[in-house]
C-alpha cells in the first residue's frame, strides 16, 4: 500500500473498488483512519465541514419527508458536531480500492478533503461492510485514538448523508458513477434503514 502522503497527492494506487473485503480489511482500514485523523490539515482555514454544508441544504428543502426532518432534528442533538480531525470526506466503495485478496491498497478521490468530525468520515462505510465489521472498526479505531468514534452520531450523519445524496440527484441529475437506478437504492436504504442492502440489489419492478 502507498504512504497516506502519496494517496493525497494522487500516486496511482493498484487495485479495484470494494466488493469483497479480505480478512484482514478491516484492521488495515482502521490504522489508515487513524494515521489520517491524526494527521495535520494544510488546506483552506475556513472550508466548510460537510454536514454542516448538507444540512443546510436539507433545511432549505420545501419537501422534506418524515425521516428527513427525523435526520435533521437528530444531527442538532448530537453532542459535537466538530473536531479538528483531517478527514477524507468522500469515503465510499468506489473511492476505497483493494487487491484480488480483498486487501486495502489504499483510497482515491481527495477533493473532498476537510477538517471535522471523524464520525463522519465512517458515515457510509457500514452500507459495504456490513455492521458487524463497523462495530470491530470502532472497536478498533477507539483503542487507539485518545477521543472515540461514536456509533449513533455515524448513524445520523449516514441518515444526513442518504438524504442528501437523494437531494442533489433529484436537484441536478444522476452523477457520472451512477447506476439509473441510484435514487431508488437510495430510498430503499431509508426505507430499511439501518438495514444494510446487499451490493448486487435493484429494483424489481
Amino acid at each position: 500500500m502507498v504512504s497516506l502522503s502519496e494517496m493525497m497527492e494522487g500516486a496511482w494506487i493498484e487495485g479495484k473498488q470494494l466488493e469483497v473485503p479480505g480478512d484482514n480489511f478491516v484492521e488495515q482500514l482502521t490504522d489508515l483512519l487513524v494515521e489520517l485523523h491524526s494527521s495535520p490539515y494544510t488546506g483552506p482555514d475556513k472550508k466548510k465541514f460537510p454536514a454542516e454544508r448538507d444540512v443546510s441544504d436539507l433545511i432549505a428543502c420545501n419537501d422534506k419527508d418524515d425521516f428527513t426532518k427525523q435526520a435533521i432534528d437528530e444531527y442538532f442533538n448530537l453532542d459535537n458536531h466538530w473536531r479538528g480531525c483531517l478527514l477524507h470526506g468522500d469515503l465510499w466503495r468506489q473511492n476505497i480500492l483493494v487487491d484480488e485478496e480483498g486487501n486495502l491498497t489504499g483510497l482515491r478521490d481527495w477533493e473532498a478533503v476537510c477538517v471535522g468530525d471523524p464520525n463522519w468520515d465512517l458515515r457510509m462505510i457500514r452500507r459495504w461492510l456490513g455492521w458487524e465489521r463497523m462495530d470491530k472498526l470502532i472497536f478498533l479505531y477507539n483503542c487507539s485514538m485518545d477521543f472515540n468514534l461514536d456509533k449513533n452520531s455515524i448513524i445520523v450523519y449516514d441518515k444526513i448523508s442518504l438524504c442528501h445524496s437523494i437531494r442533489i440527484r433529484k436537484k441536478r441529475g444522476l452523477l457520472r458513477h451512477d447506476k439509473d437506478f441510484a435514487i431508488q437504492r437510495f430510498e430503499e436504504y431509508k426505507r430499511i434503514f439501518p438495514e444494510c442492502l446487499p451490493l448486487d440489489w435493484q429494483p424489481t419492478d
